[in-house]
């Protein structure tokens, strides 16, 4: 195959790889918010308060989850993209990760959820990374422009059950980075990227609880970072957007000894913030530390707990990247 074809087939194949994506991540229909759940939990017979502080775990939840499945940046380490190899086959990166989120919920197990409760949920991730268009070339020093790999990600989240939660769960994702700038003398690297990410539906609260939640989460999450090389150190800061999205189901007590459950599909988003630091060793070996902040969410109008929705949740995590 000439160079010209084989350049031809790459850009064929990156452009099928990243319509692929977009396709999954195309936008919804439009869910609810969470006073929709708690006006439907009222409307089946729940207490407001019950219904109100399960209505905002089952958001906070979503939000914890979805963050847990994929942290910060979507590939660890660098902002820039991985290209092909010099022959033009694809590069591609292997990268294990384990991070942890700092889990605030409503204490369900007070009955109305007027207190709160924390606790560290870990998670080991395993990603593979392919390079599959080098990008073009704008100045001599300025390349990269449009370069595209394409990833993806099996990761295992371990909850605590101090909380309530019953059992572990596990994420999914595929996504797609563009290259804006590729690392050189004298620019940072610079990427953004999008993807979909399926989290398995998790219970917190079990059959023995009087008051308990179930969310099956999606997350489109978005990424821009930017990264340069100094001293030795790869500097890496990022920012993002993520869209959370899926069925939730409370369960609270009806106040004549039984309990009333109502189901909506609740949807929320917010900002992600995060940064981090590498250092590569031997060529091929990338050890990166990140920390990052991802912003909260909007109060439940009936919810009047100790639990405040609005704060912040702080993540980080350590990865190792194998380039090959």
């Amino acid at each position: 195959m000439t160079r010209v074809g084989a350049a031809i087939s790459r850009v064929v194949a990156s452009a099928a790889a990243a319509g692929a994506v977009l396709a999954l991540s195309a936008p919804r229909l439009a869910g609810q918010t969470p006073d929709a759940l708690a006006e439907a939990c009222v409307g089946q017979g729940g207490s407001a308060a019950a219904c109100a502080a399960s209505a905002t775990a089952g958001q906070a939840l979503q939000g914890h989850l979805g963050l847990l499945g994929g942290l910060g940046s979507e590939v660890s380490g660098t902002a820039t993209t991985l290209g092909t190899r010099i022959e033009g086959g694809p590069r591609f990166a292997l990268a294990a990760r384990m991070g942890g989120v700092d889990m605030d919920l409503p204490d369900l197990a007070r009955g109305s959820g007027s207190g709160s409760d924390g606790a560290l949920a870990w998670a080991i991730h395993a990603d593979l990374t392919l390079g599959l268009f080098d990008g073009f070339q704008l100045m001599p020093t300025v390349g990269g422009f449009l370069s595209i790999d394409a990833f993806g990600r099996a990761a295992f989240l371990f909850l605590p059950s101090s909380l309530g939660f019953d059992g572990n769960t596990s994420a999914y994702t595929a996504g797609v980075r563009v290259g804006v700038f590729r690392e050189g003398f004298t620019i940072p690297g610079v990427s953004v990227s999008v993807s979909r990410r399926f989290v398995g539906a998790v219970d917190l609260g079990g059959a023995d609880e009087a008051t308990s939640v179930r969310v099956d989460p999606t997350v489109t999450s978005y990424r821009a970072t930017v990264g340069k090389d100094l001293f030795a150190v790869e500097w890496l800061a990022g920012m993002g957007w993520e869209d959370y999205g899926g069925d939730v189901r409370v369960t609270v007590p009806d106040g004549l000894g039984g309990s009333v459950a109502a189901t909506e599909e609740v949807t929320s988003s917010r900002r992600i913030y995060f940064a981090s630091a590498s250092m590569t060793f031997s060529i091929i070996l990338n050890v990166a530390l990140e920390a990052g902040w991802a912003e909260g969410f909007g109060p439940v109008a009936a919810y009047d707990g100790s639990f405040d929705p609005s704060s912040g949740t702080p993540f980080g995590s350590l990865s190792m990247r194998l380039i090959l």
